[in-house]
């Protein structure tokens, strides 16, 4: 018995709609994911998805600058340029509100050695921009800290500025430079 190409496509198209169907109308609710991770040993990160529905992101630490917790702490692993640094588990991070020499541009290669000589290598605190979180090339926005001592961290950001390797830059976002304190107290 020979069945035509329109009849097998035919059988298809109502086999797929009744399926999707039936399938629709018993579908259990949406999985709901929960999973905590500890990075270091004081920075606890709680991440609940609910796939098909929302996504809700929770970071606590228990690091304080300045009496406020600290967004993220990553190790940083890569400089890139003057105001830019890959770090783990952050990723690429840009530093918020200034700005530093581009490649070929006079200053660059300084720049990037005093960002080099402050985190390479470090522990850093971020304090993530609550505005856009990521800038247009998918960078994590930040003011940087890194330890002073025992009791104190260093504004990265502030610092290169300070020391005449940036320029503020005052971006859309939640921070406004001129209010940086080069050094904060640390918990």
């Amino acid at each position: 018995m020979r069945v035509s190409p329109v009849t097998i496509l035919a059988v298809f198209i109502i086999g797929f709609f009744t399926g999707y169907l039936v399938y629709s109308s018993t579908a259990p609710p949406p999985l709901t994911i929960t999973k905590t991770t500890t990075a270091a040993t004081t920075i606890r990160q709680t991440f609940t998805t609910t796939i098909l529905s929302t996504q809700t992101t929770t970071i606590t630490s228990s690091y304080k600058v300045d009496g406020k917790p600290v967004d993220l702490v990553a190790t940083v692993y890569r400089i890139v340029d003057g105001d830019t640094f890959d770090a783990f588990p952050s990723g690429r991070v840009r530093l918020a509100d200034i700005n530093t020499p581009e490649r070929n541009e006079p200053g660059y290669n300084e720049a990037k050695e005093a960002l080099r000589r402050l985190v390479e290598g470090k522990k850093v605190f971020l304090d993530v921009d609550n505005v856009n979180v990521m800038d247009s090339y998918q960078r994590l926005v930040a003011v940087v800290y890194v330890k002073h001592n025992s009791t104190h961290v260093l504004n990265v950001n502030l610092w290169l500025v300070t020391n005449g390797y940036a320029m503020f830059r005052d971006f859309n976002n939640e921070f406004n430079p001129y209010t940086w304190s080069l050094y904060l107290p640390f918990s």
